[in-house]
């Protein structure tokens, strides 16, 4: 099965290459500061707070897996040069990003709303900075995809679905930029943690929003070629009310693991739904023909 993912998610371009180390070198990043963070833990250190060995360590490995992600959605776009506007774009901006929380983490200061100084400010400012360009990068990939896509149908869905949710995401970072920033305006320091009302873990619905495109993609790239458009498309459902779950009870000021009858019910049915994409999808992976395919890229322009 691995040997099958490789050889659709296999750089065979500069540009896929480019993602590829981006995101290699931050996934690096993640494991390094995740081992760090273990022996911090072990020494009575906490994981969450404004200044903790955690932001380093997800936010390399998310941006690591958002370029690797990259990687695969242009090997489904028709190679041109003028590709490498979004895809430098989502790397190097994706870089910066982490390298700015990462400095400020060894620096001992929060990453996020420190305007104390400065340098602090610069870096805060650069972090924004850096996360619109993302984001711009991604809407960027969703309009290609929508006028040239190359690959089948359920990877057209799980691409378009997935950065539809991607930018989503982004949109939700961006309102916990703001609410972060009047708490840190009204009490005069970083809050120890963003939320929306009076429990509305935001964070959570930014984390499903960002990865939801990583568990389409596997979908589309394991399913059998005779079942892969209604799996992709059972995976997008269930995917998506989990996502809106999450989302209402943020935006709601409900702490997701105690939702109304309505958003619970929502997050529930997205989970067997996407439970039952990924089951079905690894039974057709068992009975069809793993052929190794791997696509020549068509030049244009």
């Amino acid at each position: 099965m691995f040997s099958h993912i490789w050889s659709h998610i296999r750089p065979v371009t500069a540009q896929q290459r480019f993602l590829f180390v981006v995101g290699a070198i931050l996934l690096a990043s993640a494991l390094i500061h995740g081992g760090i963070a273990v022996v911090a833990l072990l020494s009575g250190q906490e994981w969450s707070g404004p200044i903790s060995w955690r932001k380093p360590v997800v936010f390399a490995g998310s941006f690591g897996m958002l370029s690797l992600t990259g990687a695969w959605i242009l090997r489904l776009l028709p190679t041109t040069r003028w590709l490498w506007v979004p895809t430098l774009m989502l790397g190097v901006f994706s870089l910066t990003e982490v390298i700015a929380i990462t400095i400020q983490k060894w620096r001992g200061v929060p990453s996020h709303f420190n305007q104390v100084s400065t340098f602090d400010a610069a870096m805060f400012g650069t972090m924004a900075v850096s996360v619109l360009m993302v984001v711009l990068a991604l809407v960027i990939f969703l309009v290609w995809v929508l006028v040239a896509f190359r690959g089948n149908g359920g990877e057209r869905v799980a691409a378009i679905v997935g950065l539809m949710s991607l930018i989503v995401a982004g949109y939700i970072g961006n309102q916990m930029i703001e609410v972060g920033t009047a708490q840190t305006s009204a009490t005069g320091s970083v809050p120890y943690e963003v939320v929306f009302g009076a429990d509305g873990s935001a964070k959570l619905s930014h984390f499903v929003g960002m990865h939801l495109i990583q568990f389409l993609a596997i979908i589309a790239i394991v399913s059998s070629a005779r079942r892969r458009l209604v799996l992709v498309a059972l995976a997008a459902v269930g995917g998506l009310s989990v996502f809106g779950s999450v989302t209402v009870t943020a935006y709601t000021g409900q702490p997701w693991i105690a939702p109304d009858l309505g958003a619970g019910a929502l997050g529930v049915l997205g989970v067997l739904l996407s439970l039952a994409a990924a089951i079905l999808c690894l039974r057709s992976f068992d009975r069809h023909d793993n052929v190794i395919q791997t696509r020549t890229p068509v030049r244009v322009g």
